[in-house]
């Protein structure tokens, strides 16, 4: 699993994930990854079209990073979800909580300001 990020406006950043988050992966991306979404104090989309799998855990690791992007008035998008990692995430409902668009454009034009 890696990921890169990539400033793409004034207030937000495009996170670009490679791989499988699971078990595994998690405790290796973690802290990395929440320094780049949660404490940059920015808006974020994450791009999932490279995300090959999706495990309870890093469902987890990106609800708890948008969490903290919300309180501080921010938003998070994701798009591009593979077929298998979309189901993960419309089975658990997480496309309720964490907005899931085709997109690149729209994950942005579903960013505040």
């Amino acid at each position: 699993m890696r990921f890169e990020v990539l400033e793409i406006s004034p207030t937000a950043n495009k996170v670009i994930l490679v791989g499988r988050l699971d078990s595994t992966t998690v405790g290796q991306v973690e802290i990395g990854f929440t320094a780049a979404v949660a404490a940059s104090g920015r808006n974020a989309v994450l791009d999932l079209t490279g995300l090959e799998f999706l495990s309870s855990l890093g469902i987890r690791l990106l609800l708890s990073s948008a969490r903290v992007v919300s309180r501080r008035g921010g938003a998070v998008v994701l798009f591009g979800a593979q077929p298998m990692v979309a189901d993960v995430l419309e089975s658990m409902g997480m496309d309720q909580v964490l907005p899931l668009v085709v997109s690149e454009a729209e994950a942005m034009a579903r960013l505040p300001g």
